[in-house]
């Protein structure tokens, strides 16, 4: 059965298309009133024309002006008399109307809908189908003819019956057609529309337990965090390195947990960190929008972060660092209840944050990536020249001076930290720092040394109140962004709680501050240091004495070997005298060093048969006592 595509009639436009489309049917009396809003230099040729026929005085002069419009555009004389009719009646702008199929493609609803269902199976389970495999999909569905019909292919096109008749007779759409559908149904399925947001009043969000309405400050807390497109360098100036899961070293990129106010827009806290966002940082965030803010003059704040307290509510999309054990002890002990979202459009708040974030800090500075990985500039990391701290500075000072303090975006003549503070019910609760603790997941159990020292990653911390507890095991507490400073927990037996003894700060620190990642990455940057020193003297003094020692052992082997060899030698000589040796030779009988012997020669018979002479034996005679006292 030959293949042939859907003919050109299935999906073509006529071959002259009019100024004006004609009526078919009977126009409605009231019509909707139509304005021209950009006029190309084809409508305003038409407007020409058409001006000079309406203002020619008399018919011959009018006819030739038809007969002049109709050479210039291409149509017949019958076309612009029905043009010119219908601009009298219905107005110019009817001149800007084209065929009101134009760019469309003349298929049916199920064939546009098998086109769509077939791009979108091709998408799945990482396969990427691209527009022209699609089409040659379709051919390959048509040579099968009637065996479309079979079981094997029934679930397919149980929804597209006409579709199948169309494939088992041969018939397709072109690749154009092909095309067209799914550039239309991408469009579509890629089409964003801008929420205007909700009004001052009324907001909701709509939660797994149901809807909260937003109503006042430190009501409905959101948090949530992404990883942010710049990398940074340590205090020499070197991109930081990070192993991932796989072992594999990758360039490091700061992850950002952010938490904001719903009802005022404001920045409660957040937590800057090279570590994945888990649950031990989504804690630190929260410790951190709790407590006061005091930042030192080195921040070149000029407004005061208030944002503070513990909220009602705690909302976040469902990510499994959100539904924790950490969290639930955190939510009991500082008493809020924590929401999931239904939809991830309710996050728009501070998703929208995460955007600025990209375009008005972080596009500016040295080493930023873009949040397109296709549009990337090449070899961008080595321009990286922030490290951690002065980032969390330039972030401090946005939220602080620039977010908070730009126009709530509902009400007029309000900043978003006047509307939290307006908003607030009652008087932000100053919870006692030593509650947060809980919030600091990561612990380390560890036995204080003499002078009340513990060891900790390599750093040796010190603390008067350890020096009660030498010898004795505790537990440290501590935020991975500031390692130089741990807090000591007693470690009680049969799992009781431990009690706060006190802060432990680093012994020989000159920083102020240093996170976990760095020391790890300075720790890795010394031992490559290591490495590269000329160690060859060291290292041969090593060999030769590895080789003098190999050395002595051999010697040491060999002279155990001859002595055992000599001994052997000696222990082998048989002590016990044979009188008579059954296999002895003359001269081969054992003489003592001392003794009283007589030699008797005894002539011995010769044998004729041998025809040879037999010497005679020599019989020697011992004395036995002798032999007793020399021991033999």
């Amino acid at each position: 059965m030959s293949m042939q595509p859907v003919n050109s009639d299935t999906f073509s436009t006529p071959q002259e298309e009019p100024l004006i489309p004609e009526l078919e049917q009977e126009q409605p009396q009231h019509k909707p009133f139509m304005l021209l809003n950009e006029v190309s230099p084809e409508v305003q040729q038409k407007i020409d024309l058409i001006d000079a026929i309406v203002r020619t005085p008399g018919s011959a002069a009018r006819r030739q002006a038809i007969e002049e419009a109709a050479k210039k555009l291409g149509k017949s004389i019958r076309t612009i008399k029905r043009i010119v009719k219908r601009v009298e009646s219905e107005g110019v702008a009817t001149l800007g109307v084209g065929r009101k199929d134009k760019g469309q493609f003349r298929i049916s609803e199920q064939w546009f809908k098998f086109i769509s269902a077939t791009h979108d199976w091709g998408q799945q389970d990482g396969s990427r189908m691209n527009h022209n495999q699609v089409h040659v999909h379709l051919m390959a569905l048509a040579s099968k003819g009637e065996a479309l019909r079979g079981k094997k292919y029934a679930e397919r096109f149980k929804k597209y019956p006409e579709v199948l008749s169309d494939l088992v007779v041969g018939k397709y759409p072109s690749h154009v057609t092909v095309y067209k559908v799914i550039n239309f149904h991408l469009a579509q399925e890629n089409k964003k529309v801008r929420h205007p947001g909700s009004p001052a009043e009324g907001q909701i969000i709509q939660t797994t337990e149901g809807i909260l309405e937003i109503t006042h400050s430190n009501q409905i807390w959101q948090c949530d965090h992404t990883k942010l497109d710049i990398f940074l360098v340590d205090d020499q100036g070197e991109v930081i390195f990070q192993l991932d899961d796989k072992g594999q070293e990758v360039i490091g990129r700061p992850y950002i947990t952010l938490i904001m106010d719903s009802d005022s827009g404001c920045v409660a806290g957040f937590h800057l960190g090279f570590e994945a966002a888990g649950s031990h940082e989504v804690g630190l965030a929260l410790r951190h929008a709790i407590l006061p803010k005091q930042y030192g003059p080195e921040y070149e704040l000029q407004e005061k972060w208030n944002v503070c307290g513990v909220p009602e509510y705690w909302v976040t999309d469902r990510a499994k660092e959100f539904k924790s054990n950490h969290l639930k002890q955190i939510s009991i002990q500082l008493d809020f209840k924590r929401r999931l979202r239904v939809f991830p459009s309710a996050g728009g708040l501070i998703e929208s944050i995460f955007d600025k974030i990209n375009k008005e800090v972080l596009s500016v500075l040295p080493g930023y990536t873009g949040s397109s990985v296709e549009k990337r500039p090449d070899n961008c990391e080595k321009h990286a020249s922030l490290t951690l701290n002065e980032l969390e500075k330039i972030l401090v000072r946005y939220f602080v001076d620039h977010y908070n303090q730009h126009d709530y975006p509902r009400v007029a003549n309000q900043k978003r930290t006047q509307r939290w503070q307006s908003g607030l019910l009652v008087e932000p609760e100053v919870v006692n720092e030593r509650e947060l603790d809980i919030c600091l997941m990561k612990v380390a159990h560890r036995k204080v040394e003499k002078y009340g020292c513990v060891r900790f990653e390599g750093l040796i911390y010190r603390a008067d109140c350890l020096m009660d507890y030498q010898g004795e095991p505790i537990s440290l507490r501590y935020d991975q962004r500031n390692i130089l400073v741990l807090l000591a927990y007693t470690r009680p037996k049969d799992g009781q709680p431990g009690e706060f003894i006190g802060v432990v700060r680093a012994r020989d620190a000159k920083e102020k501050q240093m996170s976990l990642e760095e020391l790890k990455w300075r720790k890795q940057k010394l031992r490559e240091q290591a490495k590269e020193i000329d160690n060859s003297s060291i290292l041969n003094e090593r060999l030769d004495l590895y080789e003098f020692v190999d050395q002595k052992r051999k010697s040491k082997r060999q002279r155990r070997k001859k002595a055992q060899k000599r001994h052997e030698q000696q222990t082998n000589q048989s002590k016990v005298l044979e009188l008579f040796p059954q296999n002895a030779t003359v001269g081969d009988t054992p003489v003592p060093p001392v003794a009283s012997q007589s030699t008797v020669e005894q002539a011995q018979p010769i044998d004729d048969s041998a025809n040879e002479y037999i010497p005679p034996i020599k019989i020697v005679a011992y004395d036995w006592n002798q032999l007793m006292e020399e021991n033999w």
